[in-house]
């Protein structure tokens, strides 16, 4: 049985539906991501299960127990917050025993759990200190600590590293990884940042307009999006529109504008169709030389260079269309300046073709 099933939820804000017949099972111990951009339906979604947002149909079970209408105190969830929501004048201690305390546990058993909440997230030694006085991630370590020291049955996270700096949130999504893994709780975090749900999820669901576009893990999501959405919104994608020319085996080919024609990995798409093909940035390649073999090679000119440290993006034109190729900052690939001329190839199975 699902530690977490979601059946045909649907919430609406007058006219406007925010979570369109939603469904989604969540199983026990599965750290699982709802990914999307601002507006998808993510934190109305997290919302409902938490019990701050009534589903206008469809149900929510929490270990078998219908809990759609259950107020959120008698939900048995954790929750952290983007804002950290922590109490300035109380300590990391009172902080993260407070639940506790609102459950009228005797003392000494809230002494207990407090230490070994603080020790869970390595904060021991700041059980004293005021949230003026500990860092940002400090303090959302703090936060992570409350909302497990009850020992809730569910985890709930809501963009909580969004406001750390890059280094800390790196660092802190490492924690939060190895402290759900160590106390084998059910965990759902709202991201959108893809980086983040790559990192930390066993499943990754991305929400688009309020609906569920596709759930799997992170290497299905990123190799095998299923749908333009989902591959637009995973990492950074060149999209040419175009039309199926004709399919060749598992190959299709689709031509573009300017007379041009790509190939990509056939969807049985019909001859003739509208579609999209999309390949990411990583997966474009510059050279001076036109190479001897493969597939999708076009003549280009560099009109942009952006240095990134690990990787160099370069902005080409093919004419009348502009692709995107994010090459690796090592010796062993060639670099280019604006204005140079080179060709952009890369392989059809890195293709992804879908209908517009």
């Amino acid at each position: 049985m699902p530690d977490l099933k979601l059946t045909n939820i649907t919430k609406r804000f007058d006219k406007s539906v925010a979570v369109d017949d939603l469904s989604l099972s969540i199983e026990h111990g599965e750290f699982v991501c709802l990914l999307g951009p601002s507006g998808c339906g993510k934190t109305t979604t997290l919302r409902m299960i938490a019990g701050f947002e009534t589903a206008n149909s469809g149900t929510i079970e929490l270990d078998g127990m219908d809990i759609t209408r259950l107020p959120p105190q008698k939900r048995d969830i954790g929750l952290v917050f983007q804002s950290y929501a922590l109490f300035p004048h109380k300590t990391a201690a009172e902080n993260v025993g407070f639940g506790l305390k609102m459950r009228k546990l005797p003392r000494a058993d809230i002494d207990s759990q407090v230490k070994k909440a603080l020790d869970l997230v390595r904060l021991g030694h700041v059980a004293e200190r005021y949230p003026r006085q500990m860092s940002g991630g400090q303090q959302q370590r703090v936060a992570l600590a409350r909302a497990l020291a009850i020992r809730p049955r569910l985890l709930l996270m809501d963009e909580p590293l969004s406001n750390l700096d890059a280094k800390l949130r790196d660092d802190m999504r490492e924690e939060i990884r190895r402290i759900q893994k160590e106390v084998g709780i059910t965990a759902i975090f709202v991201t959108h940042d893809q980086a983040e749900a790559l990192a930390l999820a066993d499943r990754i669901a991305v929400m688009s307009e309020g609906r569920l576009m596709q759930i799997a893990d992170p290497t299905s999501i990123y190799e095998s999006p299923a749908n333009a959405t989902v591959d637009q919104f995973i990492g950074q994608v060149n999209a040419l529109q175009g039309s199926i020319a004709n399919v060749e085996g598992h190959i299709a080919h689709v031509a573009i504008a300017g007379g041009r024609y790509i190939s990509g990995l056939d969807r049985q798409i019909p001859a003739g169709t509208p579609v999209l093909a999309m390949v990411k940035h990583e997966r474009v390649f510059l050279s001076r030389l036109q190479p001897a073999a493969g597939e999708n090679i076009f003549p280009c000119q560099v009109e942009g260079r952006t240095y990134l440290g690990a990787s160099i993006v370069y902005r080409c034109n093919l004419g009348d269309q502009a692709m995107t190729a994010a090459v690796p900052n090592h010796p062993a690939f060639e670099q280019f300046q604006p204005g140079e001329a080179a060709f952009l190839h890369w392989a059809s199975a890195d293709c992804r073709i879908f209908r517009q």
